[in-house]
């Protein structure tokens, strides 16, 4: 039997990357059910953050930061595997950072790396491509299903095997199914990355959500952010650990307002309306299903379209994963 690792699962400062872990573990199930094989979820969370969960203010603040690199234990390096999936934005100057000593674990192992739904951060530039690419062109990078047009042509060229595929939750509804709610209709502002604002629309209730947990984690951020993390339980309706929480939401808004792009996929993706307001370069994903517009409106997806485009992709993954291993 062998062994694959999908090393996902850092959701206290993004729960939206729960979403994608959803979406990338229903395909490897469903790609995969007729192979031997155990699917292994490890998480990503930043082993070299001194994060300090049972402390309360101030000494949360005070005592967060970075370990030295000698110190640091990743469950994620205490394995072996067969096949390693990765996915999400990790095609990013910030996260090669903060996963080097990963990273370098992989290229001196030359462990086979197969990359779903992957691309970059928040903007493609040359330099950041040339760092990113420094990592990506010494991995075994056996294959990649890319989830945006951007992202296959800058980092396609390093894999043995490439695809331009979709986002990898836009298999949300493949893995959740929501709960039918007791509500008034309702919309939802979801917004934490850039600046919080308001988005009505007519007399609907508004549901305002953060998908940070850990929005402050050392005393330097905190002198940044400092009004932001006072205020920021009296900001939003709904903070949880749980991202069921969220997708039942999601699925049930009548509009999505957000600057998360993976907000705005789990409201698409259950047949509701989205609008994203951001310039992240990780929206190329709406682009890449049609979306272009929902920067500047409310959009729907076409189910049929997606459908179609999420079986080709499930036979990709089948057909790159029969053919390296």
């Amino acid at each position: 039997m062998k062994q694959i690792f999908y090393f996902g699962h850092c959701w206290a400062d993004n729960i939206g990357n729960a979403f994608i872990d959803f979406g990338i573990n229903y395909c490897l199930k469903e790609a995969l059910k007729d192979q031997d094989v155990q699917i292994n979820n490890i998480s990503n969370m930043q082993p070299y953050n001194d994060y300090k969960f049972n402390y309360r203010f101030p000494y949360n603040y005070l005592s967060g930061g970075r370990k030295k690199a000698d110190s640091v234990f990743d469950l994620r390096m205490q394995t072996k595997p067969d096949l390693v999936i990765l996915g999400g934005s990790l095609f990013d100057v910030f996260w090669c950072k903060v996963h080097s000593k990963f990273l370098d674990w992989l290229i001196q192992n030359q462990y086979p790396v197969f990359v779903l739904g992957g691309g970059g951060g928040n903007n493609y530039s040359q330099e950041e491509l040339d760092f990113v690419s420094s990592y990506w062109k010494k991995i075994n990078f056996i294959g990649y299903v890319a989830r945006d047009e951007k992202a296959f042509s800058n980092f396609g060229k390093y894999a043995k095997i490439a695809y331009s595929g979709i986002d990898n939750a836009f298999f949300l509804n493949n893995a959740f199914t929501p709960a039918p709610l007791n509500m008034e209709p309702f919309i939802i502002n979801s917004f934490d990355l850039t600046y919080l604002r308001t988005v009505k629309e007519g007399s609907k209730k508004i549901i305002k959500l953060s998908h940070r947990l850990l929005d402050v984690d050392s005393f330097k951020y905190f002198l940044v952010k400092r009004f932001k993390a006072f205020k920021l339980i009296k900001s939003y309706d709904l903070i949880t650990d749980y991202p069921n929480d969220y997708l039942h939401l999601y699925a049930n808004a009548d509009v999505t307002h957000s600057d998360r792009v993976h907000a705005c996929v789990s409201s698409l993706i259950f047949g509701k309306k989205a609008q994203y307001y951001d310039k992240s370069d990780r929206s190329y994903l709406f682009d890449r299903v049609g979306l272009s517009e929902i920067r500047n409106k409310p959009v729907e997806l076409d189910m049929d379209f997606i459908e179609k485009e999420k079986q080709k992709q499930l036979e990709v993954i089948k057909e790159i994963y029969m053919q390296i291993c």
